[in-house]
């Protein structure tokens, strides 16, 4: 009895080993069969560079990069700030160009590995700076405004001129101090 009991267990172990090399080999050769391997791993989205933030210079850290071509000084005050004194060589944001700002933001930023923004202050420059960041394609661009904005640069005593920009004496593109890039 327990010889034929033996028997039946053996040949019960070996029809189960038979049966699931069969099914792993039949599972293997279907196109539909089931993975046995681990899961690949999960999908890792490969989106650009994450945009950088808006950093805060120092009146003195924003002149240390004037020299630098690859810089834009831009300045995001009202077309009467702008002419009674800017930082030398600054662009006047509202009036860049013709056609309003937010159609010549890539126009402006061409070739450009930084821009500095100031204001009357440092959220009116800040509301203009993350506009540009945001419309601008380029993500590695450098964005940052002049912290305490154009008082602070002008009590550091760093260069400045005066005179208006051709736009806004034209008449054109004239917009409230600290209003943000459309």
């Amino acid at each position: 009895m327990q010889l034929k009991m033996a028997k039946l267990l053996g040949r019960t172990a070996f029809l189960t080993i038979l049966g699931a090399l069969a099914g792993l080999i039949l599972n293997g050769l279907r196109p539909d069969g089931v993975a046995l391997r681990a899961a690949p791993p999960a999908a890792v989205c490969k989106a650009p560079d994450a945009v950088r933030p808006v950093e805060r210079l120092s009146p003195e850290q924003a002149n240390s990069l004037c020299a630098d071509p690859t810089v834009l000084v831009a300045d995001a005050r009202s077309s009467t700030a702008f002419a009674a004194g800017h930082v030398a060589g600054a662009v006047h944001l509202p009036c860049a160009a013709p056609g309003g700002l937010a159609s010549e933001v890539p126009r402006i930023l061409q070739n450009r590995k930084t821009v500095v923004v100031y204001g009357d202050d440092t959220e009116d420059a800040l509301a203009v700076a993350d506009g540009l960041r945001r419309r601008n394609s380029n993500t590695s661009l450098r964005v940052a405004v002049i912290e305490g904005g154009f008082s602070a640069w002008d009590q550091a005593g760093f260069a400045c001129s005066s005179g208006p920009c051709p736009e806004c004496s034209e008449g054109r593109h004239e917009h409230a101090p600290g209003e943000a890039v459309p």
